[in-house]
């Protein structure tokens, strides 16, 4: 019974995750340019994580940071939720 919210807490960390990065990347592109964006997934992830915050301090669009931390937490308490009802 515990599915019923694992599984679109799991679709939900997918479907942020894939799309935030997506999102960072262009704002990491916009702030540095495409070479240190590419450079960035692979060496320096920190950098696409701080981009949420970094576009919403500097640029004043909040919606990365949104979509990620709250995305990420939306998943988290349906997760908790369905580990509740399984008894995990």
């Amino acid at each position: 019974m515990g599915m019923v919210f694992k599984g679109p807490a799991f679709l939900i960390w997918f479907v942020c995750g894939i799309w935030g990065t997506f999102i960072c990347f262009g704002v990491v592109s916009k702030a540095f340019g495409t070479i240190i964006a590419v450079i960035s997934l692979v060496l320096f992830p920190a950098l696409l994580g701080l981009a949420p915050l970094y576009a919403g301090i500097s640029l004043g669009d909040w919606f990365p940071a949104m979509l990620i931390y709250g995305g990420g937490f939306g998943a988290y308490a349906l997760m908790f939720i369905g580990m509740l009802i399984d008894g995990d």
